[in-house]
């Protein structure tokens, strides 16, 4: 993973520095981890930093006739220079990077390439950004800067089944091409009550790939080291969460990444 921290203003001297690469840290947890390869833990930066959907409302029902069309707004809040951007995803779509002085996308921008937005219930989740790549913790030590919504397409009569909350798995996601790429493997998730706060728990990720099989329940965020080349499934779960999964690749004999 390349981190740069060129071009980045100084933070006030009321702010703690911001923390310009993901630094490996102990745990006094014992660690899970089933597969064959190395993970190592990372602190997350500190940030006063919050988001906040103003749009959809919890528990809305978008009924336009083209919900693609409907537009997420998000409310963003001491942002300093240490935030370098903002992320929204919905469902098990891949997070689109938002602008800070315009934070709003419409649902169509948010859907992947073979994703549908059927009529039931989804989620949106929002995230400010550090230059490490990584969703900062507030300062004093809270969760992490993340935010969830629930929301519905339609009529639906079965609003209050399913799970209550919900999973998102930032990371990993797309190609990652070469042999520096593939070596250190960002995977972030976080699990979200029914309100759409984040929680500090730990889901449980299970990989699947002809080269490597196993389940990880560590804390988020974490890096897997010297990653095989190859297609690999990835799935976050939590007690009463629903559960996501997605696809990234890893292709060490090329060079480059996206």
């Amino acid at each position: 993973m390349i981190v740069s921290c060129g071009g980045q203003a100084a933070p006030s001297a009321a702010l703690p520095p911001p923390t310009c690469a993901p630094v490996p840290v102990t745990s006094s947890e014992p660690v899970r981890n089933s597969t064959s390869l190395q993970a190592d833990a990372l602190e997350s930066p500190l940030s006063p930093a919050r988001v906040a959907f103003a749009a959809p409302e919890l528990g809305e029902h978008v009924m336009l006739a083209d919900p693609r069309s409907y537009r997420v707004r998000v409310i963003v809040d001491a942002i300093g220079p240490d935030i370098i951007g903002l992320e929204l995803g919905l469902d098990a779509g891949r997070p689109r990077r938002v602008s800070l002085a315009e934070p709003s996308i419409a649902l169509g921008e948010l859907l992947s390439a073979d994703a549908e937005l059927g009529n039931g219930a989804h989620w949106l989740f929002a995230a400010p950004i550090a230059a490490s790549d990584l969703v900062p913790r507030a300062v004093a030590g809270g969760a992490r800067a993340a935010q969830a919504r629930r929301f519905f397409i339609g009529k639906t009569p079965d609003e209050a089944a399913g799970a209550s909350g919900s999973v998102w798995l930032r990371r990993p996601d797309g190609s990652y091409n070469g042999v520096k790429n593939g070596g250190s493997v960002l995977f972030e998730a976080f699990v979200f009550s029914a309100l759409g706060a984040a929680l500090d728990t730990p889901s449980t990720i299970t990989l699947e790939s002809v080269a490597v099989r196993g389940q990880l329940r560590l804390a988020s965020p974490f890096v897997l080291h010297d990653v095989p080349s190859g297609l690999y499934e990835v799935t976050a779960s939590a007690t009463a969460a629903s559960t996501r999964t997605t696809h990234f690749t890893v292709n060490r004999e090329l060079a480059g990444g996206s």
